[in-house]
């Protein structure tokens, strides 16, 4: 075997293959009791992760609370009493004409009733 050749056996042979992972969404699904512990709300990022076979049952709208997290227990609960179990698209809203940075007033959300699990 010329140098050559045993050259390019021991090039090829040491080359690491290289593998590119695609990349795979990743939906979050917080299960959240409520005080009551009769109705689980389901939260979802977007309309577009809400399982098939859910029906929207339109905006619920909450003033804000004391604290976010308040706020968003507020929110579950207009959910279920709706009808609903499950929420997408929250956002906060401001008065209009309000600046970015004012402190937003109320907690909006599209509400869902999924199919039995």
């Amino acid at each position: 075997m010329n140098r050559r050749a045993l050259l390019a056996l021991v090039v090829a042979g040491s080359a690491c293959r290289t593998e590119i992972r695609p990349a795979v969404k990743v939906v979050e699904v917080k299960k959240v009791l409520e005080k009551d512990a009769e109705c689980v709300v389901h939260d979802y990022r977007s309309a577009t992760d809400v399982p098939a076979g859910a029906v929207n049952i339109g905006w619920v709208v909450v003033p804000r609370a004391e604290n976010d997290d308040d706020t968003f227990q507020k929110l579950r609960e207009a959910v279920c009493a709706k009808g609903g179990n499950a929420l997408s698209q929250a956002h906060w809203n401001r008065p209009p004409g309000a600046s970015v940075a004012d402190v937003p007033t109320e907690l909006e959300a599209n509400a869902w009733t999924e199919a039995a699990r």
